[in-house]
């Protein structure tokens, strides 16, 4: 077999590595400017050109060369002994989901959960730093919560077609706050029902990086992880919710700066998606799930980091990047 002239080879290499930095490059641009231009091309190649920008960017996007975050300056640092940072969510007027919600305070986070949706709107919980924590045995079943009503059965998602997922993580809570802690993120009041590919993929490795990589690279991690709901949400047969999509707000701290992101996550997202493709705005989650976030912030700190669309995760170094890349195609457990 004829090997390619050397010339020709070092022309290809130079032609795909433009390739995917044009990619990288077009990943980062405003949303709206993105579709604009997708829809004037053949659907193959902006898939292509997405899929591309979307995997260079992750890795670029991890080493601190792309992309930027929403970020300000505060008077006076957050408190990090407090779970929920700048304050429990807060109905807006029109919010979609059902006015039952009753808080339930768990060691390492606290949920508000719907007895007539029978899963968590919203919960909140903080991941602080640690090195070397063992994680314990996972429990080998959900079970109802004592303290919420109408909390599900473990056999009421069986063989629908939706995994239990958490929204205060096994992996986050169970590494700072120990098995006691971990077996009450198995109640169900602390779960939802998610698609396979949305629960075994980009929302898994999210949590993944809130858990073991963030906290080390930025101090005390705060993050809100909720439901949103809509009125025409069909239900699993056992008549719990099933939302529409999900998302996560998380924010850190360094010193007196904060930074903040949120993602937008639809039941129907590819497992192999990538997360910072669901990046948004504060301001979008709160128009979509219909609740005020961050309000203990100042005014002019909380218009400033919920009103911008960051265009990266973020970054954790080159070892933290690495871990990323083995995260995304490791097969979940």
């Amino acid at each position: 077999m004829r090997r390619l002239p050397k010339r020709f080879s070092r022309t290809l290499g130079i032609l795909l590595i433009t390739a995917l930095a044009a990619c990288d490059w077009f990943v980062h641009q405003p949303r709206h400017w993105q579709q604009s231009l997708a829809q004037k091309i053949p659907v193959p190649l902006a898939d292509w050109i997405m899929l591309a920008g979307n995997a260079t960017a992750d890795t670029t996007d991890a080493l601190g060369l792309t992309g930027t975050d929403a970020a300000a300056t505060l008077a006076t640092a957050l408190a990090t002994n407090r779970l929920a940072c700048a304050g429990l969510p807060k109905r807006l007027p029109g919010c979609p989901a059902p006015d039952d919600i009753v808080v339930l305070n768990k060691t390492g986070f606290v949920t508000g959960y719907s007895p007539s949706l029978r899963h968590p709107v919203w919960v909140a919980y903080q991941a602080r730093p640690v090195y070397g924590a063992p994680l314990p045995p996972r429990p080998s079943s959900f079970k109802p919560d004592p303290a919420a009503r109408n909390s599900p059965q473990h056999k009421d998602y069986s063989k629908s077609g939706y995994d239990r997922g958490h929204m205060a993580p096994n992996l986050a809570i169970a590494t700072r706050y120990g098995a006691s802690a971990q077996e009450q993120t198995f109640l169900t009041s602390n779960i939802c029902p998610q698609r396979p590919g949305l629960n075994q993929g980009p929302w898994c490795n999210l949590e993944f990086r809130i858990s073991e990589l963030w906290p080390a690279c930025y101090g005390t991690v705060w993050v809100i992880t909720g439901a949103i709901v809509t009125p025409n949400d069909r239900r699993l047969p056992s008549g719990v919710n099933i939302p529409t999509a999900f998302y996560q707000i998380v924010v850190a701290q360094s010193d007196k700066k904060i930074r903040a992101f949120a993602v937008y996550m639809p039941q129907s997202i590819r497992r192999r998606a990538y997360a910072r493709a669901t990046l948004v705005s504060i301001d979008e989650i709160e128009r979509l799930s219909g609740f005020d976030f961050l309000s203990d912030l100042p005014d002019d700190t909380e218009k400033t980091v919920e009103a911008f669309t960051p265009t990266r995760l973020w970054p954790v170094g080159l070892t933290g990047a690495l871990k990323i890349l083995s995260e995304h195609f490791r097969t979940y457990d």
